[in-house]
């Protein structure tokens, strides 16, 4: 028992340290692509790039891009990258915590053949892979072609996503994937920026010529950062929305939602240089209402009429069976101290005052019992549904 309270206690401190430091990465990334984006290129002096005057919090500020550097090191000199990897090293620790500690429930599907270490493995390969693909990539002639090298990288995050969807339960695909582009973006950071930049400041401080391809390299990464920042967030969020990822074709849906982020990504670039078009909001606006057109549940009107009477004692004889092991006010599956989110389903009131969470995760997603580890069938989810509808 104490051994799954400071787990809960761990769990909630490398949630909020993820939290806070993704804030912290993903604003600096915003803000930077911004400036970049605002950047006045006129009236400057010779080894300006550009400048932007800026009033915030009660003040003026006056900011100025070089070229190559200044003629003297500043001091101090402040550097961005402890946000990118706190970010991503409370994420891998979160990973383990509740996907990788546990991988038999929460990472593997009910019916996956392999192992839980193999799982695991599975897991960790898939984020050396996707950087290396990803990696090379960079390094080819095709990172200049943006439309072939954009529909790679969508090919492979498609492939991952199928693949892991025939090992991992659905919500734990999403993670992976989260997972795998969060470990780029760390890595683009760790591998090329930061080095890009400590040349930048080695040449200042040598006074000694530097390449402009090199600060186009370190660029370059940090703007495809920026669009993977809205697919990871929602990644990072899709855990609490099971309408989301359940299903058999959640792994497809992750890729339709990742196209459409990145394309309001692309809209806010665009429309930080001026050039935004009207078309891509409509593009992304009918994109979003076809992914809820076809994700939304159907009934026809037959069915309706054609349904039998449940009664609550027949819903809670179904619910004591596969839900109140974990929502009661003392659990007896041992993985939970108490009951997930203190919902808790051992009496009929507390199943009608529940009712909502009950239809959305038993009946709609079927995302509970979690990877459906009490074998609940799907008359048993049906009759669950004629009863809540009912009421």
């Amino acid at each position: 028992m104490m051994q799954i309270y400071l787990m809960d206690w761990l769990n909630l401190a490398l949630k909020l340290l993820h939290v806070i430091a993704g804030i912290a990465w993903i604003g600096a990334s915003f803000y930077f692509n911004w400036l970049e984006n605002k950047l006045d290129r006129l009236n400057n002096r010779d080894e300006i790039a550009g400048n932007l005057w800026a009033v915030h919090g009660g003040g003026f500020y006056h900011l100025e891009k070089y070229k190559k550097y200044p003629q003297t090191l500043p001091e101090p000199l402040h550097w961005f990258k402890w946000e990118a990897y706190v970010t991503w090293l409370s994420g891998i620790s979160l990973l383990s915590v509740i996907y990788y500690f546990n991988a038999s429930t929460y990472l593997l599907a009910t019916d996956s053949s392999i192992s839980a270490i193999n799982g695991i493995g599975l897991s960790l390969l898939g984020l050396l892979l996707f950087w290396l693909i990803y990696d090379i990539l960079c390094k080819s002639r095709l990172v200049n072609k943006s439309a072939i090298f954009i529909a790679i990288i969508f090919i492979v995050i498609s492939f991952f996503s199928y693949f892991y969807s025939n090992i991992f339960n659905p919500r734990a695909v999403y993670m992976q994937i989260g997972a795998m582009v969060g470990t780029v973006m760390v890595a683009n950071v760790f591998f090329v920026i930061i080095p890009v930049q400590k040349k930048l400041v080695d040449a200042c401080e040598n006074a000694t010529e530097v390449s402009l391809e090199l600060g186009k390299t370190g660029y370059l990464r940090s703007r495809h950062n920026n669009y993977f920042t809205l697919p990871v967030l929602f990644m990072m969020i899709s855990g609490h929305y099971p309408t989301i990822y359940s299903g058999d074709y959640g792994w497809l849906v992750l890729i339709a939602v990742i196209g459409i982020l990145v394309m309001v990504r692309h809209y806010f670039n665009l429309r930080g240089v001026g050039k935004a078009k009207n078309s891509l909001i409509a593009i992304i606006v009918l994109s979003t209402l076809a992914l809820i057109y076809v994700l939304a549940p159907s009934q026809s009107k037959d069915q309706n009429q054609n349904k039998e009477i449940v009664t609550i004692a027949e819903a809670q004889i179904i619910i004591e069976k596969h839900c109140v092991s974990c929502h009661a006010a003392e659990p007896s599956n041992k993985a939970f101290a108490i009951a997930p989110n203190g919902i808790m389903l051992d009496t009929q009131e507390n199943i009608i005052t529940h009712k909502n969470q009950i239809y959305k995760q038993a009946v709609l997603s079927k995302a509970m019992p979690i990877i459906n580890t009490t074998n609940m069938t799907d008359e048993e989810r049906e009759k669950l549904g004629i009863w809540i509808e009912a009421n």
